[in-house]
């Protein structure tokens, strides 16, 4: 009995002792799990002249903790950091990692000393490894160079204040020709006006009134010519629906007139006037009919109210276009 004793005690020791041992390598295994790492490399240490070496950074680090990546200076003006790229990041577990890549360059020829890069991971700081670049030229062989002769003496381009200098006279008369162009314009311009019939200075509306005036005065009616007369009062109606609504009346038929007047403020006993009065106007024209006395006093007057009557008010009148210069009658 007494020795089973004993050797269940022995055993009891034995294992708290694995106990204890297991819980102190665990703490530093611990610890380092949850430590940060880093791990570098580059893709070369030899360069030439100007081109750049890729020295990528990898960071391990919890989750929480706050990773920051230096701008590196270096210690010497002959060695060019270009700065870092896109941290790119990605987790697994509550772990973190975190990878950049910083560009180094250097145009002077010598071996450089790149001093360890510290970074902060949460309140830990983390260090490469101190290397060692090599920048080379390249070996130029003067003797294996083909040879050229001596080119000739190139004179430099004139810059654009050279030129103004030396030729500001052209803008100058470049200005005063134009004046004299914009000049004999507006003098040409102001005798074709003075030589313009003066009905074409007028509104369309004053200018129909005008052009029944004047048929009035031409006294076709007593001298027996009442084809010329219809003439006449057929071309004041088309002429006015021309300039005053742009429809094209002086080369439509009368029943093209008639469709396109459709689109005019008429009343239906004013637009059967004016079929009646263009209906009877071809009859004298190719029929060779001649209406009363009182028809054609009566479309005189009609061929008036109905110009009076499609008169824009006064403040569309003013907007309208100003009369065609070939206009004719």
């Amino acid at each position: 009995m007494q020795k089973n004793y004993w050797d269940i005690l022995g055993a009891n020791k034995l294992c708290v002792w694995a106990v204890f041992l297991s819980f102190m390598i665990g703490i530093p295994m611990l610890h380092a799990q949850n430590s940060p790492t880093i791990s570098w490399q580059t893709d070369t240490t030899k360069i030439r002249l100007g081109e750049q070496i890729n020295l990528s950074i990898e960071v391990t680090a919890p989750r929480k903790d706050i990773v920051a990546f230096p701008e590196i200076k270096p210690s010497t003006d002959s060695i060019e950091v270009l700065g870092h790229g896109k941290i790119d990041t990605t987790y697994k577990k509550e772990r973190a990692i975190y990878k950049t890549t910083y560009r180094i360059t250097s145009f002077d020829e010598g071996k450089y000393h790149i001093p360890p890069i510290q970074v902060k991971a949460g309140e830990d700081i983390i260090t490469t490894d101190p290397f060692e670049i090599e920048v080379l030229t390249v070996p130029v062989d003067t003797l294996q160079q083909a040879r050229y002769g001596i080119k000739d003496i190139r004179t430099d381009r004139y810059t654009f204040t050279e030129v103004l200098q030396q030729y500001w006279w052209i803008p100058l008369v470049l200005i005063v020709l134009a004046l004299l162009v914009w000049e004999i314009i507006r003098v040409i311009r102001k005798e074709r006006i003075k030589r313009m019939a003066p009905e074409l200075l007028l509104s369309p509306y004053e200018r129909a009134k005008f052009r029944l005036n004047r048929l009035d005065e031409a006294g076709y009616i007593e001298k027996d010519m009442v084809k010329e007369y219809y003439v006449g009062l057929t071309d004041v109606i088309r002429l006015y629906l021309d300039e005053e609504f742009d429809l094209p009346a002086p080369e439509s038929t009368s029943s093209e007139i008639l469709a396109e007047i459709k689109k005019l403020h008429l009343t239906h006993e004013q637009y059967h006037q004016m079929r009646e009065f263009l209906t009877d106007a071809d009859l004298v024209k190719f029929a060779k009919m001649f209406p009363s006395p009182d028809d054609n006093n009566r479309y005189r007057m009609f061929i008036e109210a109905i110009i009076d009557t499609l008169r824009p008010a006064p403040a569309e009148e003013s907007l309208t276009q100003k009369p065609k210069e070939n206009g004719t009658e």
